[in-house]
C-alpha cells in the first residue's frame, strides 16, 4: 500500500463510485439511511458507547451523504444541529439532498472539508464519530486528524471511531477493491497501531468497543472510544 494517499483523489473516486448508472443507485442506497443494516450493521450497539444524549454538540468525520447523522437525530432531539464534513462536495451535495428528503433541514448541517483541516473554533463538540474513513488516511494525515478532533473536542469529549482492522482475514477486503473499484489507496491498522495514535497527540484514555458482525463486506472491524 502507498505511504502517501491524496485525500482529494480519494474524494474524487467515491464521488464517481455514487453517481455513476446503476452502481451510484446501489450505492446511494447502501449509503443512505435505508441501508444502515448493510454496510453498517451495528452501527447502533458501536454508537450506544459513546452515551450521546440530545446536549451533546455532534461531529461527523467523513460522513459522507449523512445516513449516521440521520439515523442519530430521529432518536436524539439535538439542541445544536449535529454537523458532518467530508472531503468530497458532490457527497456533500448527496447528502444534503438525503436531508431533505427525510425532513431534517436544520437539524443536521453538511460542510466540505479535510478531516486534517477542520473549520471549527478549539473545544466546539462534545463527541467526534466517524465511521471507516480512516483507512483512506496516510499516517502522517491521520496522526493531524488525530490532533485536529482533540482540538475541536471538549473537556471529557468522545471520539468514536470504527474501521477495517488489519488481519489475515480482510485479504478479501483488498481483492473486492480491486474489483468494485473502490478507491484502491488504504492502509489498515490494527487497534493498538491507532490507540497510540490517539495517545500521541493527548487522548487520555483508548478503549475497545465490540462491533459485533457487519454483513457486507464480512471481514473484520474495530472500534475504538478516546476520550479528551
Amino acid at each position: 500500500m502507498p505511504d502517501r494517499i491524496d485525500q482529494d483523489s480519494i474524494g474524487r473516486h467515491y464521488a464517481d463510485w455514487f453517481t455513476t448508472g446503476l452502481r451510484g443507485i446501489g450505492m446511494r442506497y447502501v449509503f443512505s439511511r435505508r441501508g444502515l443494516w448493510v454496510i453498517n450493521t451495528p452501527y447502533r450497539r458501536i454508537l450506544a458507547a459513546a452515551r450521546i444524549d440530545a446536549r451533546d454538540r455532534v461531529l461527523d468525520l467523513g460522513c459522507g451523504i449523512g445516513n449516521l447523522l440521520i439515523a442519530l437525530s430521529e432518536r436524539i432531539a439535538f439542541t445544536q444541529p449535529a454537523i458532518g464534513v467530508d472531503v468530497s462536495p458532490a457527497l456533500i451535495e448527496l447528502g444534503r439532498r438525503e436531508l431533505h428528503r427525510a425532513g431534517f433541514d436544520g437539524r443536521v448541517e453538511l460542510r466540505v472539508a479535510f478531516a486534517t483541516e477542520l473549520p471549527f473554533e478549539d473545544q466546539s463538540f462534545d463527541v467526534v464519530i466517524s465511521s471507516h474513513v480512516i483507512k483512506h488516511l496516510d499516517d502522517d494525515a491521520l496522526l493531524r486528524a488525530f490532533a485536529e478532533v482533540h482540538r475541536v473536542l471538549r473537556p471529557n469529549g468522545r471520539f468514536l471511531i470504527w474501521e477495517f482492522k488489519k488481519s489475515p482475514f480482510s485479504a478479501p477486503l483488498f481483492i473486492s477493491a480491486r474489483a468494485s473499484g473502490l478507491p484502491p489507496a488504504f492502509i489498515l491498522r490494527d487497534p493498538n497501531t491507532l490507540a497510540r495514535q490517539l495517545q500521541t497527540v493527548g487522548f487520555q484514555a483508548v478503549d475497545r468497543v465490540a462491533t459485533g458482525i457487519f454483513l457486507l463486506p464480512p471481514v473484520p472491524r474495530l472500534a475504538l472510544l478516546a476520550r479528551r
